[in-house]
């Protein structure tokens, strides 16, 4: 059969360099310089047919674009003269940035690992199954460099004439203004089974226009949300955003939600897992990213996907953590009712600190009613009779439609843990007397 070739290429080690970041602004530039070098090295071959990212659409190569929004790997088909195009391309581009940082070009190339390679396929075959194999193993092997003058070039300050890092400095204002109480969400989302809506080799470009949409409807609706994407490239997102948006009263979880509807319409044979970590304002930024990443990797994409794993960290070092399944529609939708619709009365934190110690005293009985609406509504009618809970007279509503469905869900290993680590969510977010909604 025809034979064609495709280069393939790679770049990193994105997320070591994320992790290495100490401010929001060094955790934006590590992110737009790997997003920089590959919109410069894609734009000279703009005229190749790209199997992903997806580049037809004219606005990624606009300069002042906020995000990046290009992926940390490529694959073309390619003509002759390509390759050694691409050396010489490569090496421009990391001359470019070394004089940008004031760098030697060795410093810089040590330090971006560029690994690329031309193949040539059997025209039946799928560009995508066949080479990202090859791509994850040159993955496994990036070094971090031992030189760290390339990571600390990025954290220096600079004026506001020069290079590319002035793009994140305007953009993240200290995570003050994300926060909620002095506290503030990472957010890692990432496709499940994605290799299943890549199958059809000729629905390929598709996928990759579908993704490229989604990275650019997401970030507006973190921007729009108060938050800031720091990196989009197919279908990994990581974003930072408030755990509330106190003008829509919204929280984080509808945020998710909308992001998981765009991709759902996107890309329909795959699902969208999160790890949320929530933190306080002066908690560690690199060990925020590493949570929420940890969440989605080792806890999301557990099991059967389709999850939002969350973990709070309070200002004590207190922290609670779960697991959301969004596949069990009742019941993530009535999570997201619980954690939404709560309006906190004067004494709302005494209130769910009763309500959390009542059901953690009576959690034998609780097990054995659950299933039952009638029986659950009298044990809450008997313990919380008194004329101050008629206020609350909704909340006991949702909270018993949630327990109740929960217990419905016979893939929900640890019931009790799903029900107080979301009482003690609504706890944080309502229960703070200055933030009375």
């Amino acid at each position: 059969g025809k034979k064609m070739k495709y280069i393939a290429l790679t770049i990193g080690p994105i997320y070591k360099t994320l992790k290495n970041a100490k401010k929001p602004k060094d955790l934006f530039a590590s992110s737009y310089i790997f997003s920089y070098i590959m919109k410069n090295i894609i734009k000279e071959f703009k005229d190749r047919t790209f199997i992903t990212p997806y580049i037809k659409d004219e606005s990624i190569f606009d300069e002042n674009s906020p995000v990046g929004l290009f992926h940390d790997r490529f694959i073309f088909e390619s003509i002759d003269g390509d390759l050694s195009k691409l050396e010489m391309i490569i090496i421009n581009v990391c001359n470019d940035i070394a004089s940008q940082l004031g760098l030697e070009h060795h410093q810089v190339k040590e330090y971006l690992q560029i690994h690329y390679f031309e193949k040539e396929l059997d025209n039946s075959k799928n560009p995508i199954l066949e080479l990202t194999p090859y791509l994850d193993t040159k993955e496994l092997f990036f070094q971090i460099s031992q030189d760290e003058t390339f990571a600390k070039s990025l954290r220096r300050k600079k004026g506001d004439d020069d290079n590319f890092l002035t793009a994140g400095k305007n953009i993240i204002d200290d995570l003050k203004k994300l926060s909620h109480n002095n506290y503030y969400c990472v957010v890692h989302a990432d496709g499940d089974n994605m290799s299943k809506a890549i199958e059809d080799k000729n629905k390929i470009e598709n996928v990759s226009k579908n993704l490229f949409e989604y990275c650019k409807e997401s970030n507006k609706l973190i921007k729009d949300f108060g938050g800031q994407t720091i990196y989009a490239g197919g279908d990994d997102l990581l974003f930072f955003a408030p755990v509330l948006n106190k003008d829509k009263n919204k929280t984080i979880f509808e945020l998710c939600e909308k992001i998981s509807n765009i991709f759902n319409t996107k890309i329909p044979s795959a699902t969208l897992s999160f790890g949320i970590s929530i933190n306080y304002v002066k908690f560690p930024l690199y060990e925020a990213v590493e949570n929420s990443r940890e969440l989605l990797f080792a806890k999301a994409k557990n099991d059967q996907r389709n999850n939002i794993a969350f973990n709070v960290t309070k200002h004590s070092g207190q922290s609670f953590e779960t697991i959301i399944n969004k596949s069990n529609k009742e019941v993530y939708d009535n999570f997201l009712v619980f954690t939404s619709n709560i309006k906190g009365g004067e004494d709302m934190d005494n209130f769910l600190h009763s309500i959390h110690h009542k059901i953690d005293t009576y959690k034998t009985t609780i097990n054995l009613i659950a299933n039952n609406k009638e029986k659950l509504q009298n044990f809450f009618d008997n313990y919380f009779n008194e004329s101050i809970h008629k206020e609350y007279k909704s909340f006991f509503e949702s909270l018993i439609d949630f327990i109740y469905v929960v217990y419905q869900d016979k893939t929900i290993k640890n019931k009790l843990e799903l029900i107080y680590a979301t009482l003690r969510f609504v706890k944080f977010v309502q229960g703070d007397k200055k933030w009375n909604i």
